[in-house]
């Protein structure tokens, strides 16, 4: 007696296993909590330059000789402040100046560190 497999005994695979379904979910919810975090809670930072006065207060100076270390604002002397994104929002025409310095919005001044390889020293204030 030979056994024979029949054609209605053959089970056929299934697609969506509960592998495949928990995998799915675990995809979306790392999508999800993603764009929640940055789209509507905005938890993350930014880092801003406004000019400064380097006869006044210590700040970064950067070299502008070639144009292409230079970012498209051309400050050659500049402080630094990081800020939350959502605050980053009342900055009117993105320029927080004015909203971090009169402390409207809650800001954190960034030391200046000299960063040989991005070109920038700090300023030494004389009296």
């Amino acid at each position: 007696m030979e056994d024979k497999i029949s054609v209605s005994e053959v089970k056929p695979k299934k697609f969506l296993t509960i592998f495949t379904l928990i995998n799915i979910l675990l995809f979306l919810i790392v999508i999800l909590s993603g764009f929640y975090f940055f789209y509507f809670k905005k938890d993350f930072d930014f880092i801003i330059e406004i000019p400064c006065d380097s006869n006044l207060e210590i700040c970064t100076i950067r070299d502008c000789s070639n144009p292409d270390d230079c970012p498209p604002n051309q400050l050659k002397s500049f402080k630094r402040y990081s800020l939350k994104a959502y605050d980053f929002n009342k900055c009117p025409n993105e320029d927080c100046k004015l909203m971090c310095e009169g402390g409207l919005i809650e800001c954190n001044k960034i030391d200046c560190i000299l960063d040989e390889e991005m070109g920038e020293i700090c300023s030494i204030i004389t009296q």
